[in-house]
């Protein structure tokens, strides 16, 4: 007799499904990867940025200093002198390459008013002409808050050397003037 051969003794084995591969990603996993390097150039722009403007929260607190001295000595000769200085260093940071730092005069005044043209031509306006003037008198009269005012705003809100002037706009010094 022979031995019945049963019908599950024909079937072949389970063969498994190869395993899951980890290449080609899926499309989840690149539109991830994609956000985390927006994400990261992202900060480091955000850094470069903030460095390159550090010089502004500087000045700032050098002119509370300022403020806060002449509050003190009420000497509105030494304030004019210590803004009048601020001013300067802070152009010369924000344009270390172009600056002409021997600028004088209306000129000076014409030169702050157009790289930040959001004063209004401030500096050039009475206000600002006591930055010429008044550092000389032996007891000068001025607005000092409002000249503290005009000096935050324009270290806060002028246009560094990166967010360029139009040609049109500059002020054509007499050392420009003479290389033309």
């Amino acid at each position: 007799m022979q031995p019945t051969s049963s019908p599950l003794d024909q079937l072949a084995d389970i063969h498994l499904p190869d395993g899951v591969s980890w290449w080609p990603l899926a499309p989840g996993w690149w539109i991830l990867f994609a956000l985390v390097v927006m994400a990261i150039i992202g900060f480091f722009l955000w850094r470069q940025r903030k460095q390159q403007n550090h010089y502004r929260i500087v000045a700032q607190h050098q002119l509370a200093g300022i403020y806060a001295d002449y509050q003190q000595t009420q000497n509105a000769g030494a304030y004019l002198q210590a803004l009048s200085l601020l001013l300067r260093r802070t152009a010369i940071t924000a344009y270390p390459h172009s600056f002409n730092a021997s600028i004088k005069g209306s000129d000076w005044l014409q030169w702050l008013d157009e790289v930040c043209p959001t004063l209004n031509e401030k500096f050039s306006s009475d206000l600002g002409q006591s930055l010429l003037s008044s550092a000389y008198q032996k007891n000068p009269q001025l607005d000092v808050s409002g000249l503290h005012q005009i000096s935050s705003q324009w270290i806060n809100m002028h246009r560094n050397y990166r967010q360029r002037i139009p040609a049109s706009k500059r002020v054509k010094t007499t050392a420009e003037a003479s290389n033309v």
